[in-house]
């Protein structure tokens, strides 16, 4: 058994999103693939401060007790939490506004206009920690909304992890990037 670096994934040091790994002829991530998104992603240049997180949601599970014994003797579904990246980006460009959160940014980038109705954005989300450990979400339904932080108007984000189309693709991966 191999045995690696011992890791913290201490706080953020990048971060980038690009298209999901959402066809189901995606191939599992794999570091040069990890290396040939990170090329073509866009990288997020401002996390505002103390809102970067990677947060798992705790399982929730059935347990039915004996009524005689009052003692648990059967264990019924268990349903796991939701992984979410969740951050705020304090400065940004129209462009990223619409990558995040729908809508339409016009020609010259000087104006952003909300969509109608319902907005549907997915992307995978790549982060780098500030000891070089890569946290990835091949595929994250995508929540952001305007968001007062500390007197602007920060767009808050919230990446949830989804199941990817491809069996070939797992649904989060870590990658020790001092390889």
């Amino acid at each position: 058994m191999a045995n690696g670096r011992k890791v913290s994934a201490v706080d953020i040091k990048r971060l980038w999103y690009t298209d999901p790994m959402d066809n189901a002829n995606d191939v599992a991530l794999t570091y040069s693939a990890l290396k040939e998104a990170i090329a073509k992603a866009t990288e997020i240049e401002n996390v505002h401060q103390d809102t970067w997180q990677i947060e798992e949601g705790e399982p929730s599970q059935d347990f039915y007790k004996n009524q005689l014994t009052n003692s648990t003797y059967r264990k019924g579904s268990k349903t796991m939490g939701d992984v979410t990246f969740a951050f705020t980006i304090g400065r940004y460009d129209f462009t990223t506004k619409a990558a995040l959160m729908g809508g339409t940014v016009s020609e010259d980038g000087k104006s952003w206009a909300r969509q109608r109705g319902v907005t549907d954005v997915n992307k995978m989300l790549i982060a780098l920690t500030e000891d070089d450990v890569y946290c990835v979400i091949p595929v994250a339904a995508i929540s952001a909304r305007e968001a007062n932080t500390d007197g602007a108007i920060g767009i808050a984000v919230q990446g949830t992890m989804m199941e990817p189309s491809s069996k070939n693709v797992d649904p989060e991966y870590w990658f020790d990037g001092q390889e």
